[in-house]
C-alpha cells in the first residue's frame, strides 16, 4: 500500500465528485440564489460546534483502536490509535460498502507493531462492540417511536426496519453460530451445500471453510471481550457516544440556519438520521454517496423545508463524510511511521 495508490481507489474518488457534484446540484436547483443567501448567513458559533462535535467523534474513535490495541502491545499509544482510526476512515469513505477500511488498518497495525493475526482480532472485537450498540440504540427507537414514523415515513420507515432486520441478522447469526455448534454445522454443511446446488456458491469447502473459521474467530474475541470487560464498557459507551453525536449533527446545521427549533428537538433530529444511516448502509456506492443525500432530503425536508433541507444538507454530508475523507488521506499520504520503507 504505502505511498502507492490504486488506480481503483482513484476512480472510487471520481465517481464520488461526480455524485455528489449531481446531487448537489439537483439538491440546489431553483433555489440557488436563495439558498447562497442562507448559506452567508450562516451562525458562525453553531459551525464551530459542529466542527468541535466531529473533532471529539475522531478523537473518540482513536480512543476505541488505542483501547483494544494496548491488549496486545502494552506501548502502544493514543497518536497511533488516531492515526490508524481516520486513516480507516478515509478507506472506508472511498470503497463500496466501506470494505477498504479494515485491510488498510491491518496494514497500519502491522507498521506500528502489531501483527496481522492480533490486528485482525483488535478489528472483530470492535465490530462485535459497535455492531452490538448500534443495534441496540435502533431497537429502542425502533420499539419506542414505531407508531410516531410509521405514519410519517410510510415507505422510508418500512426501507429502516429491512435495514436493521439485516444488521440483526448478521450480528445475531454471529453470536448464535459461535455459541452454537449444531448451528454452525448446519450453516457451514446444509445451508452451503443447498446454496452450491442452486449456484449462488461457487466452492463449496472454500465458503464452508471461511464460515466456519469466521465463526471460530468470533468465539474466540467474544470470550477475549468477556475477560476484559472494561474494555468491553469503556468501548461500548465510546460508541454509544459516536452514534449520539453523528446523528446530532442535522441538527446543530438546522441551528446554523438559525432556525427557531427548541432544543429537545435533539432527539426527533438523532432518531431521523439514524434511520438516513439504516437505510443507505448498504448502498454499493463508495460513500453510500447519492443514496445518503436522497434519503437525508426525503426524510429531513417535512420538518425543514426546502431550503433549510438543502444547506443543512450540505453542511452534515460536509462534516460526517468529507471531513474524515480529507482528514485522513493527507495523514495516510504524510505520516512517517505508515510510509516508512521496510
Amino acid at each position: 500500500m504505502g505511498k502507492k495508490f490504486n488506480k481503483k481507489h482513484l476512480i472510487n474518488m471520481l465517481i464520488i465528485v461526480i455524485l455528489e457534484s449531481v446531487v448537489v446540484y439537483l439538491t440546489f436547483k431553483g433555489n440557488e440564489k436563495l439558498s447562497l443567501n442562507v448559506l452567508m448567513k450562516l451562525s458562525p458559533f453553531w459551525v464551530v460546534v459542529s466542527f468541535g462535535l466531529m473533532a471529539i467523534y475522531f478523537i473518540l474513535d482513536g480512543v476505541n483502536l488505542y483501547t483494544f490495541g494496548k491488549l496486545y502491545n502494552k506501548n502502544y499509544t493514543y497518536k497511533q490509535g488516531f492515526i490508524n482510526s481516520i486513516c480507516g476512515t478515509f478507506f472506508n469513505g472511498i470503497t463500496p460498502f466501506s470494505s477498504g477500511g479494515q485491510f488498510a488498518q491491518v496494514y497500519i497495525f502491522n507498521k506500528q507493531g502489531i501483527v496481522p493475526t492480533n490486528s485482525a482480532s483488535i478489528l472483530l472485537m470492535a465490530f462485535i462492540v459497535y455492531q452490538s450498540v448500534l443495534v441496540t440504540f435502533t431497537a429502542l427507537i425502533m420499539i419506542f417511536r414505531y407508531k410516531i414514523y410509521k405514519n410519517i415515513y410510510l415507505n422510508f420507515f418500512s426501507l429502516a426496519i429491512l435495514g436493521f432486520v439485516i444488521n440483526v441478522c448478521v450480528i445475531g447469526g454471529l453470536f448464535l453460530g459461535s455459541k452454537s455448534k449444531r448451528l454452525q454445522n448446519f450453516l457451514c454443511n446444509s445451508v452451503v451445500k443447498f446454496l452450491y446446488k442452486i449456484k449462488i456458491v461457487k466452492n463449496y469447502k472454500e465458503t464452508s471453510d471461511k464460515i466456519s473459521n469466521s465463526l471460530t474467530n468470533f468465539r474466540t474475541e467474544l470470550a477475549n471481550l468477556q475477560n476484559n470487560k472494561m474494555v468491553l464498557i469503556k468501548s461500548s459507551l465510546i460508541n454509544l457516544s459516536k452514534l449520539l453525536i453523528v446523528y446530532s449533527i442535522p441538527f446543530f446545521a438546522a441551528m446554523a440556519l438559525n432556525l427557531d427549533i427548541p432544543f429537545i428537538k435533539i432527539l426527533s433530529f438523532i432518531e431521523i438520521c439514524s434511520f438516513v444511516y439504516m437505510i443507505t448502509a448498504f448502498v454499493p456506492i463508495p460513500g453510500a454517496s447519492g443514496g445518503s443525500e436522497g434519503v437525508y432530503y426525503m426524510l429531513f425536508s417535512p420538518i425543514l423545508g426546502k431550503i433549510g433541507t438543502p444547506v443543512t444538507l450540505l453542511i452534515w454530508r460536509f462534516m460526517t463524510y468529507h471531513l474524515g475523507v480529507i482528514i485522513g488521506g493527507i495523514t495516510f499520504a504524510t505520516n512517517k511511521e505508515i510510509n516508512r520503507l521496510e
